[in-house]
């Protein structure tokens, strides 16, 4: 039976060196990754989702700044041993790994403080400045309110933000000023008196869903008007283009 080859220690530093090198290259790889841009704003949880990417960030740059003590510092006190004994090439060793330790440092500091700063809330250019309001008060009061009550928080503010798309860069019609006053007083006012007193959440779901009815309203509205200017548009083409045609819609 054939016996196993020994390992020598040059092989186990090897294997070593190899995992760790492994491990740091993932760990630089989870660094990397921004955690302070959310795929959709207005997914649920996602006023969590940042913070929880943020916390495996710097779990993931803690670990590489140990990784990386626990291999350069034992470098160092050898070096200056070497130093100590008067050896030159032990110090130009030594001062490039000074280096090395200086610009681990400035990376790692540079990255956590973006780490630690607040998740910026993205939008489209475009949006109505109601809509930043809609979408601050969606973040705030999302975890807050009762299970029961979430799906109609959901459904009233993203009716609500479709209303307001629908309705800007027009004229204050009726519609666009109910989207604009649920997005700006109703909805805010809503949560945040649900909140100051102790109120059923079959209370806040009949409510919340009043404002979905409205919105969806408009939305149908704006709709409907955007289909008979179409339409219009259309057959004042044919009348003026195309007299001879009698082709109706």
């Amino acid at each position: 039976m054939a016996s196993r080859p020994t390992r020598t220690p040059l092989d186990r530093s090897r294997t070593v060196a190899t995992g760790a090198a492994r491990a740091a290259r993932t760990l630089v790889r989870a660094a990397r990754r921004d955690p302070a841009t959310p795929a959709d704003p207005w997914s649920p949880g996602t006023a969590l989702q940042p913070t929880v990417r943020r916390a495996g960030s710097l779990l993931a740059l803690t670990m590489i700044g140990f990784l990386v003590l626990g291999v350069l510092v034992p470098l160092a006190i050898l070096l200056g041993i070497g130093v100590a004994s008067g050896s030159d090439v032990a110090g130009w060793l030594l001062g490039l790994l000074l280096l090395l330790l200086v610009a681990f440092g400035m990376w790692a500091f540079g990255r956590a403080r973006t780490l630690t700063r607040p998740a910026p809330i993205t939008l489209d250019a475009a949006a109505p400045p109601e809509e930043w309001t809609l979408l601050e008060t969606f973040r705030q009061h999302e975890r807050r309110l009762p299970t029961p009550a979430r799906p109609a928080l959901q459904s009233a503010v993203q009716a609500t933000r479709e209303a307001l798309r629908v309705t800007a860069g027009g004229t204050l019609t009726r519609d666009a000023f109910d989207a604009r006053q649920a997005a700006r007083e109703d909805l805010p006012e809503l949560l945040m008196a649900w909140q100051s007193g102790p109120r059923r959440p079959e209370d806040l779901t009949r409510e919340l869903e009043v404002i979905e009815t409205r919105m969806r309203q408009v939305t149908r509205a704006q709709a409907a008007g955007q289909d008979r200017e179409t339409q219009a548009r259309a057959r004042y083409l044919r009348d003026k283009y195309a007299p001879g045609d009698s082709s109706d819609d």
